[in-house]
């Protein structure tokens, strides 16, 4: 087992020194060592060091600190229902939001270019057409 200084953790990782005494303080990380020979440094071995970097990974993702804990165990324990549902609710963000950059889209290409749509009759009616679409979609979501 080797154990590994805090700036050791620093450049394997990319993690700061904030963030792992902040780990620490919620209970998820601690260091293997704590002042050995009377020196005042941290030490973590290699479990310490793939803990971290799963941490770093979940709060990559999304995952509130308050729940990092509950999905190590389920990581660990090879459980992949948490973190499929994680996925699906962040594909589903995604998709709500390019619906939303397509009106913003459309929007701007009425305020900004009228001579362009009023000489193109056909790109008129398909942006209004698509407009009402996603409105009429986004209004039936958030109903």
């Amino acid at each position: 087992m080797s154990l590994n200084t805090i700036r050791e953790v620093i450049e394997i990782t990319g993690i700061t020194v904030n963030a792992l005494r902040y780990y620490d303080s919620k209970g998820l990380l601690h260091p293997t060592v704590r002042n050995p020979g009377g020196r005042k440094e941290w030490l973590y071995d290699d479990e310490a060091v793939r803990r971290t970097k799963k941490i770093l990974l979940l709060r990559k993702i999304g995952i509130p600190v308050e729940s990092i804990a509950f999905v190590l165990e389920k990581v660990d324990s090879m459980d992949e229902s948490l973190l499929k549902t994680r996925l699906d609710e962040l594909r589903e963000k995604r998709k709500a939001i390019d619906e939303q950059i397509s009106v913003a889209s459309i929007c701007f290409c009425l305020i900004s270019f009228p001579q362009i749509l009023k000489s193109r009759m056909i790109f008129w009616t398909g942006c209004l057409k698509r407009f009402v679409a996603i409105s009429k979609s986004i209004a039936g979501k958030s109903a």
